[in-house]
């Protein structure tokens, strides 16, 4: 997987780049049912995409062909898009509700495994386990989302995949931090513990934090996560604010109004270019606001203000 710049906020494909291969994913499986169907295979394969085709197969498809293939009729369509909105925690409701993630698992996983690799012809399709696309990428990302929520450890793979990073600098950025893989089964890909792959994982840019599925759960979840960051020593305070908005889905606007610290001196704390004042009460209305342990909160900004002031 490589690296990509992040569009639509945090998916780093559109939605309509997906739509349009979950529509060349259809064309694979009817290119399939074109030439092995029943009676007259062709009518079969134009009932099953909803429209017909000149040919049905990915090599000859035309962009008008493709715009007007009805994919909102096929459950794949539905998939994908629950797919994708829970993979990257986007869309009206995100699917945040733990029986339709169970379901939707069950789904993604017999597509990943089952639906055609290729059509007819060989062309790959979207799904293609060798020569994996846009498509592929967000049902592998929604497992690895699951196995986050689930409290799973994480490959290196899935790793990459959440953080929006290649695997080799996931590899290059957790040797930096002593992080190693353990073995759980022999023939199976080294795993990250959970523990460690979610601190490693809030440290990154890329990583948009799952949405819990309850309001307390959530609550207690960031907080024991903001708290075991402030022991990351390898985490600056600029880093660990910014983990915290992340988390907290607040800007530095709001935070500053919520905390009453003045807006320009959180962005001074943030930008690691100024000395900002060192305000003890600040610090404790800040840490309120994020709602992180004071006492450790505000030694931590002590000791890296001053380290600041001692650098001018």
């Amino acid at each position: 997987m490589n690296t990509r710049k992040n569009i639509e906020g945090r998916a780093p494909f559109s939605r309509q780049e997906i739509i349009d291969e979950v529509k060349k994913a259809a064309v694979a499986f009817a290119s399939h049912l074109s030439a092995f169907g029943p009676g007259n295979a062709l009518e079969l394969a134009a009932a099953y995409l909803g429209c017909e085709l000149e040919r049905y197969d990915l090599d000859g498809l035309t962009e008008e062909e493709l715009r007007s293939i009805p994919i909102e009729r096929h459950f794949l369509h539905r998939v994908a898009m629950d797919a994708y909105d829970y993979a990257y925690q986007v869309g009206a409701k995100g699917l945040d509700y733990q029986a339709q993630i169970d379901e939707r698992l069950h789904e993604v996983a017999a597509l990943l495994s089952g639906f055609p690799q290729t059509d007819f012809n060989g062309e790959p399709s979207p799904l293609n386990g060798s020569n994996p696309q846009k498509l592929r990428e967000v049902f592998e990302t929604f497992v690895a989302r699951y196995k986050l929520d689930q409290e799973s450890d994480l490959t290196i793979t899935e790793l990459a995949l959440l953080a929006s990073m290649g695997e080799a600098a996931v590899r290059t950025s957790l040797s930096k931090e002593g992080i190693t893989t353990i073995s759980r089964q022999k023939g199976q890909p080294g795993v990250v513990p959970h523990e460690q792959a979610v601190k490693w994982l809030m440290g990154r840019r890329g990583f948009v934090p799952s949405a819990k599925f309850s309001e307390e759960h959530e609550g207690q979840y960031k907080r024991e996560l903001l708290a075991s960051l402030l022991d990351k020593p390898e985490m600056s305070l600029p880093e660990f604010l910014q983990t915290a908005m992340k988390l907290r889905k607040a800007t530095i606007h709001q935070i500053s109004e919520q905390a009453r610290v003045p807006e320009p001196w959180l962005e001074g704390v943030l930008s690691g270019n100024t000395s900002p004042s060192i305000d003890i009460a600040a610090l404790k209305r800040l840490a309120e606001a994020l709602d992180v342990p004071t006492v450790p909160f505000a030694s931590k900004a002590v000791e890296y203000l001053l380290t600041r002031q001692s650098d001018k």
